[in-house]
């Protein structure tokens, strides 16, 4: 029986093509992550400025008017400009982190008081909670984005006059945050392609495949750029539940 033995000559040749390879594909990668940030700041740009004027000048409306009607209507349009608005920003983040990871800026902050301050943004909604006073080290503003997202989620699809549910704990040297909804739940079967960007999943009594997956797509891509973890669980119309936890001290390396 023979065996087929490269010489250290053709190995070392081979070691070489392969480096060589490898660099073309990172330039090649790189080119392409250029191009791609170019289009989406153009993209971008065309959306927010026109977004941005809508915005300044239906809230300026709303301010000089006493007519009821209008003030309504300029209500609408301020919500449905400002969805918009923070779609685009979700598409940009998102479409950038499929080339280059999100770069965080991390600081030492209470996760309880952000929170707070963003339920005080859903004034009109059932919101129960139960939040840990503690340090975390983390990015604020990706930790705010992602705390947002979850909370606008479970909102959109929970059922009317019901309330959601929001802990946060530690365990581990770790920070978990749980939020719950009293909605329709999510299939088994799609819990996972739920994070996936543009994913609808295929049941039309799920109000879930409306939603363009672009939020909880980016809470994937944030969680992760921590170094954590974010999952779902669901029983089908008893609502969901989504979890994430991120370790309170990131490694010096990742800082």
């Amino acid at each position: 029986m023979s065996t087929n033995i490269q010489s250290p000559e053709l190995l070392d040749a081979e070691i070489k093509n392969i480096i060589k390879e490898n660099e073309k594909l990172r330039l090649e990668l790189a080119q392409t992550y250029e191009k791609v940030k170019l289009i989406i700041a153009k993209v971008s740009h065309e959306f927010k400025t026109p977004l941005n004027s809508i915005i300044g000048f239906t809230e300026l409306l709303k301010q000089t008017s006493s007519e009821p009607k209008i003030i309504e209507y300029s209500d609408i349009i301020l919500n449905c400009s400002e969805h918009m608005l923070e779609l685009v920003r979700n598409i940009i983040d998102v479409t950038g982190a499929k080339y280059k990871p999100i770069e965080l800026s991390y600081s030492i902050f209470n996760p309880k008081e952000l929170i707070m301050e963003i339920i005080d943004n859903f004034k009109d909604s059932k919101i129960n909670y139960t939040l840990i006073n503690c340090m975390i080290y983390a990015d604020y503003m990706r930790f705010k984005q992602l705390v947002y997202n979850l909370v606008s989620n479970a909102l959109k699809f929970n059922k009317p006059n019901e309330e959601i549910n929001i802990i946060t704990y530690m365990e581990d040297s770790r920070f978990y945050f749980e939020i719950s909804d009293k909605g329709e739940g999510i299939d088994k079967k799609n819990t996972e392609k739920i994070f996936d960007i543009f994913s609808q999943v295929t049941n039309e009594k799920d109000k879930r495949n409306l939603g363009s997956g672009i939020g909880l797509s980016l809470c994937k891509t944030i969680v992760s750029a921590h170094k954590g973890e974010i999952k779902v669980k669901s029983v089908k119309d008893k609502g969901a539940t989504f979890i994430f936890s991120i370790p309170m001290e990131p490694d010096k390396e990742n800082i």
